[in-house]
């Protein structure tokens, strides 16, 4: 895997981008975004896997966008002055507090976004189909990109909502720069701590509702790799995690984010665990690990540092 990441980190061109156009889809492709002398104009039209087709006439004048990783990327672009919409949740950057707020990313107001009469509506998969199908109806053209799973497809998905907003070079360079980041952090990486077994676990969540981490097929695992760690939990599927198997894996360094750090620290039974006896937990920003997006590259290279940096007081101290 670490191999496979560096390569693909160390590659600047990106493949075509994967779409779904509606809750139901888990694959999507794109057909006419760009030739091979990698030329770029307007219609796009983007297939589904049940043949449902989604055009995109011209270059969007408007967006929406219906998730924070989608909101982000727009700003990473520097679209915003197209946005006249966003949903609740998204906190990045702080510019986006000024845009209208049009609700859930899974079931927003129908009736304010067609208000708002955007170009293009972009949502992740957890959109609804009830939502699409208001929108779509009501003549919105709504575009939904498929969440991605790995790290690998990190600057496709980004040049994805370039290409849809009309931002292709921008896309382009973009995409580039975040492959330059993540290369530069896994070449260090390889010369530095990537065989010295050093395992992270990142916590999403922990305590009376269960403990909840970032298995082998997540992205977040691909942050830690390509940083040149281990992933703890890497062999468990998906999010959820027990504490017995937690307190098993007595994990190097954990990570944990900001908003749960303290009680962490203090909560039974994960005060037994090695890194929070010796110091090897560290708070982080939970949105640079969880929302796919450009600045996964600072995640990565947060693990890297943090790591490089336990790895020598350890050496230090044999």
């Amino acid at each position: 895997m670490k191999r496979k990441l560096l390569a693909l980190a160390l590659c600047l061109s990106v493949a075509a981008a994967a779409f779904t156009a509606c809750s139901n889809s888990d694959s999507i492709s794109e057909e006419s975004v760009a030739s091979a002398e990698d030329t770029f104009a307007y219609p796009i039209t983007l297939t589904d896997a049940y043949g449902n087709e989604v055009t995109v006439e011209e270059e969007p004048e408007t967006i929406v966008t219906v998730s924070p990783a989608l909101t982000e990327i727009v700003y990473a672009l520097g679209g915003e002055d197209k946005l006249i919409g966003r949903s609740e949740y998204d906190d990045y950057p702080d510019a986006v507090f000024d845009v209208q707020s049009v609700g859930a990313i899974d079931m927003p107001d129908v009736e304010l976004i067609v208000s708002l009469d955007p170009d293009v509506v972009l949502a992740s998969s957890i959109f609804s189909e009830e939502a699409y199908n208001a929108l779509t109806d009501a003549g919105i053209t709504v575009v939904i990109i498929k969440d991605e799973s790995s790290l690998d497809a990190l600057t496709t998905y980004v040049e994805t909502v370039a290409d849809v907003i009309g931002l292709h070079e921008e896309g382009e360079a973009l995409a580039m720069e975040i492959s330059d980041s993540i290369a530069a952090v896994a070449d260090e990486a390889s010369e530095t701590i990537a065989d010295d077994g050093i395992t992270v676990y990142y916590c999403m969540g922990y305590g009376e509702y269960g403990d909840y981490t970032a298995g082998g097929d997540t992205y977040i695992n691909d942050i830690i790799e390509v940083a040149g760690c281990e992933n703890a939990a890497a062999d468990i599927e998906g999010w959820s995690i027990s504490t017995e198997e937690l307190l098993e894996l007595d994990p190097y360094i954990i990570l944990v984010p900001t908003w749960g750090y303290e009680a962490f620290l203090e909560t039974e039974p994960y005060t037994e665990l090695t890194a929070v006896q010796e110091g090897r937990v560290l708070a982080v920003d939970p949105n640079i690990f969880e929302r796919i997006g450009p600045r996964n590259a600072e995640a990565v290279r947060t693990v890297y540092e943090y790591a490089l940096d336990a790895n020598a007081v350890a050496h230090a101290g044999a």
